[in-house]
């Protein structure tokens, strides 16, 4: 078995997974910064308040993408050359790795 990524070893990973990540967030279930830009997490809470699992938006900084998962939801800024197929994928692995195992 194994164990669940810790948030902040999630935000190492991510970045380890993406040079373009310029900042990042994970959230907890009831949407509160758990790890990384508490700015960042207020972006993926508006971004995710539609109900729909992925978002994405353009903002000053750059291209914000966020994710909710089944126990987080992580939020990434990136540059405006980043893939966004990639960055997608990049969350999801995340995201796998964040949730609690299978009992």
């Amino acid at each position: 078995m194994v164990a669940a990524l810790s948030p902040q070893l999630a935000l190492a990973y991510l970045g380890e997974l993406s040079t373009d990540i310029r900042a990042a967030a994970v959230l907890d279930h009831a949407g509160e910064c758990v790890a990384g830009e508490a700015g960042l997490a207020r972006e993926a809470r508006e971004l995710l308040s539609g109900g729909e699992p992925l978002a994405e938006a353009s903002s000053r900084r750059g291209r914000v993408f966020a994710a909710r998962g089944q126990a987080h939801s992580v939020a990434v800024l990136t540059g405006r050359f980043a893939l966004p197929a990639l960055v997608r994928h990049d969350l999801g692995k995340v995201l796998e790795d964040l949730a609690p195992p299978a009992a």
